[in-house]
């Protein structure tokens, strides 16, 4: 009996360090999945900058694109073409389409 006691015992310590053990492998996960997702928070919130600053270079140089496009087709009868000021003025008109995007950007706070 006395040794039915003795290994009762034993096993009823084996039990309860188990159970620690348990509780610290436990909190030990939790901990590691806090840091975890601090982590991609901090991953998703450069990459949400950078999609930002990609989303304003594109809105910027879209216009652009598209004055590009108009002028470079071979056109004979364009009002630009016979005008003295006609290459001067689309300077300025893609000079003003990028300084009224950067204002708005600037104003909506974006850049």
């Amino acid at each position: 009996m006395e040794e039915c006691e003795k290994t009762e015992g034993r096993f009823r310590t084996a039990r309860d360090k188990i159970a620690r053990l348990s509780a610290n492998a436990q909190l030990l996960r939790d901990r590691l999945v806090q840091v975890r997702e601090a982590y991609m928070a901090a991953l998703d919130d450069s990459a949400n900058r950078i999609m930002k600053v990609f989303t304003v270079v594109t809105t910027v140089f879209l216009p652009l694109t598209l004055i590009v496009g108009w002028y470079g087709m071979n056109f004979k009868y364009m009002p630009e073409l016979s005008s003295r000021y006609g290459y001067p003025v689309v300077i300025l008109r893609s000079i003003l389409v990028v300084v009224i995007s950067l204002l708005f950007f600037k104003k909506k706070r974006l850049l």
